[in-house]
């Protein structure tokens, strides 16, 4: 009982510190107005941008899921 109360403490910790590092990545170019996602909101450490509604960008779209962005594209995206 102990061990897995340990492991599910190192898992919690794991992701809020993952989830602490999306919040510093998402945002505006310049910082500011964007919503920052959920601390609880587990996401996969993958970089694959994107831009969502207001310029926000985000690391990946779970990133933007948690953080409710809409109107989400690549990061790599050039409207035409």
């Amino acid at each position: 009982m102990k061990r897995a109360f340990r492991i599910l403490m190192v898992m919690v910790v794991v992701a809020g510190v993952s989830a602490g590092a999306g919040q510093l990545l998402a945002g505006k170019p310049g910082g500011g107005g964007c919503p920052t996602p959920r601390v609880n909101c587990i996401c996969p450490d993958i970089v694959d941008p994107v831009i969502c509604d207001g310029g926000c960008t985000y690391t990946n779209q779970c990133r933007a899921n948690c953080a409710k962005a809409t109107h989400c594209v690549p990061g790599d995206y050039v409207p035409q």
